[in-house]
């Protein structure tokens, strides 16, 4: 290429603009390349832990992300009525797939598990970043985890929210359980290989089911595995007291008592800590209990 001298492009010669576009774009790759720190060691309550497929961390070695390492992030400004606080309130956000690109991910990697201190977890899978834009709440009202709870809150929902909103996306009203993507208290995240960490619902017993079964299955990732493992333990909250073998029995043998818990928990056991999903709908509690008793396929 040829690049005369005497051209001028803004007040520059061509030669030298191009100089310095390419020299922003090599500090840009480089910034990219660099992506979120990681730190060995946490430094403040407000630290993200990420875990999993990490490229360079030895398996099984949990890293720290410091708030204002994910604040330096480009963030976006959400104004949500009602939604997360009451009231119509400012969010300085940065969306999940942001934080996924900036993360040193090692091969296989493809979903992201987010566990809250509670024991609560979620799970989102590339293609449900991408449709559905799930986003991390940094602040509220300009106001970072160290200062919540924020106002019309009784508890603190940090250090970190993940939500998604059909302010953002429209595909979000029709989730079928949208609070199961929106938990707060998120301290952790894995980056981990979907296959493998659900292998465990897709094989033996589970590995041919039939198609309202498999369905189940969906619902179950989606929505029971929040709150409860899975069998031989696969991935899925802590937060409930029901091992799968109880669920499995009341779904195997006791129907009626299963559908009625899911929906109104607490009108069957004073006191249950179950989420009422009164909208399931009798084919979907048959899938679930299909998926729960690993009803094979024709």
């Amino acid at each position: 290429m040829i690049v005369c001298s005497k051209c001028r492009f803004g007040g520059l010669s061509s030669f030298k603009a191009l100089s310095l576009g390419l020299m922003g774009l090599i500090a840009w790759v480089d910034l990219a390349r660099a992506g979120l720190p990681l730190h060995a060691e946490r430094s403040s309550p407000f630290d993200l832990t990420v875990t999993g497929r990490l490229e360079g961390v030895p398996a099984g070695t949990a890293r720290y992300v410091r708030w204002a390492d994910l604040r330096a992030l480009p963030t976006h400004r959400l104004v949500l009525d009602g939604e997360f606080v009451k009231g119509e309130q400012v969010m300085t956000v940065v969306y999940l797939s942001d934080v996924w690109n900036a993360l040193p991910k090692a091969k296989g990697a493809d979903t992201v598990l987010a566990t809250c201190t509670d024991g609560y977890t979620s799970v989102y899978t590339q293609p449900f970043m991408a449709e559905n834009r799930p986003f991390v709440i940094l602040e509220i009202n300009g106001a970072g985890p160290d200062a919540w709870p924020p106002p019309g809150i009784t508890y603190n929902p940090g250090p970190y929210v993940i939500f998604v909103s059909t302010k953002v996306a429209s595909t979000v009203g029709t989730l079928l359980d949208v609070g199961h993507k929106r938990p707060w208290g998120v301290a952790a995240i894995e980056l981990a290989n979907f296959d493998e960490r659900y292998a465990a619902i897709h094989s033996g017993r589970w590995s041919r089911l039939s198609g309202r079964a498999s369905e189940g299955r969906q619902i179950w990732i989606n929505s029971c595995a929040s709150c409860h493992q899975g069998p031989g333990g696969v991935f899925g909250g802590t937060k409930s007291d029901r091992p799968f073998e109880v669920l499995a029995a009341h779904a195997g043998y006791n129907q009626a008592y299963f559908k009625r818990y899911v929906r109104d928990p607490q009108g069957v056991v004073a006191g249950a800590k179950m989420e009422a999903h009164p909208h399931y709908s009798e084919g979907q509690l048959d899938a679930l209990i299909a998926f729960i008793t690993a009803e094979p396929g024709s």
